[in-house]
């Protein structure tokens, strides 16, 4: 059986981002998860890159990452949204990927429409880590538990 690959979407320029994008990397890596993490692959040599050079080698490198992903995970942080993980998210809705919208928020309802429309399910980041990742999504992403908001 083919091991499900994750793309995980995420804004990480906060501390408070790039803590809950580390809790959300260790659930996923603690069930041996084949999980991308956009932060974990820098371009080599960045800073020797104009910022058109070094944006081109970053948006290749996700595309070919998204289109390599069975699922891409979401952390949506509300009605603000990281331009980089909303067009994730679109390229990923747009490629036919399953995608799944987590609420890191308690409040669903103060979220972008177009973030919420662009994902097959959503789900609030405390419940989604109550439960094994696997059991929250199967091969073929389809999700298979009632806790999961399904469209």
């Amino acid at each position: 059986m083919k091991q499900m690959r994750v793309y995980l979407a995420s804004p990480f320029f906060n501390e408070e981002e790039k803590s809950v994008y580390r809790e959300v990397i260790s659930y996923l890596r603690e069930q041996e998860v084949d999980v991308f993490i956009p932060m974990e692959h820098q371009v080599k040599n960045a800073w020797e890159l104009s910022n058109e050079e070094w944006g081109n080698r970053v948006f290749a490198m996700d595309f070919v990452e998204l289109k390599k992903s069975d699922v891409v995970l979401v952390l949506n942080w509300g009605m603000y949204s990281d331009s980089g993980t909303a067009w994730e998210c679109g390229c990923a809705f747009a490629l036919g990927k399953k995608v799944i919208n987590v609420c890191v928020n308690p409040n669903c309802d103060d979220y972008s429409l177009m973030m919420i429309n662009g994902c097959n399910a959503s789900i609030l980041l405390e419940t989604m880590l109550a439960y094994p990742f696997k059991e929250l999504v199967e091969i073929n992403g389809n999700t298979t538990a009632e806790y999961i908001s399904v469209k």
